[in-house]
């Protein structure tokens, strides 16, 4: 019976069928091997998925990091403009170099500055059919309002590690002090999502959990 099966080994075989450029791996291989946080693979599939049924023309990522998710995004529709937010200088550095070797230039533009920034001063309505939000966990709940603006009808925000290695699931009296600020806002934010008439969301327990809304 398959719920007798450990969930990873099962995540393992679907992650072992999966097809992905070299390139990709390569990047993999250095963030695993520098400790850079980088999208599971059970959530990169599904962002390819995401992506392939939406053939979004502009996709706006929240954590660039050292581009490894706008890369997969980049491979698997060449067509979409991306403008990805990073604000850490050592990870814009790493992000700068790899889209010089790995991407089309003319279709990525890299935003550095603070996210919550930028979508305060974006004063463009509804231009994102997608917006991939893999940043700061706590703030996602701060930007909500700003992202659903920037995002057209029908336009899909997608939330990675939504679940913070499971912390969310847990009560705040079993989290650090120090830990429970991001652990109400991230509860806030689905919560949030899960009730906003704006909004259709669903939560799948993929990688670290993700979102996916899709604007009325």
């Amino acid at each position: 019976m398959l719920e007798n099966i450990e969930e990873c080994r099962v995540n393992d075989f679907i992650s072992s069928l999966s097809q992905v450029d070299d390139d990709i791996l390569d990047l993999k291989k250095y963030a695993l091997e520098n400790n850079v946080p980088i999208i599971r693979d059970e959530a990169r599939d599904f962002l390819r998925f995401i992506i392939d049924i939406k053939k979004p023309s502009n996709i706006l990522e929240i954590g660039t990091a050292i581009a490894y998710s706008t890369l997969i995004m980049h491979k698997e529709y060449r067509e979409a403009n991306i403008t990805t937010i990073e604000d850490f200088d050592k990870r814009i550095k790493e992000a700068k170099n790899n889209i010089k070797k790995y991407f089309d230039i003319d279709k990525i533009t890299l935003i550095e500055k603070d996210a919550g920034v930028y979508l305060k001063e974006c004063k463009d309505e509804e231009v994102f059919d997608l917006v991939f939000l893999d940043a700061a966990k706590g703030q996602y709940i701060n930007w909500l309002n700003d992202i659903k603006r920037v995002t057209k009808k029908n336009g899909i925000i997608l939330a990675d590690n939504i679940f913070k290695d499971g912390e969310i699931l847990e009560s705040k009296y079993l989290i650090k002090k120090r830990d429970r600020t991001i652990h109400k806002r991230m509860r806030d934010f689905l919560y949030e999502i899960k009730h906003d008439d704006e909004l259709i969301t669903y939560i799948y327990n993929l990688g670290d959990g993700i979102s996916v809304s899709i604007k009325k």
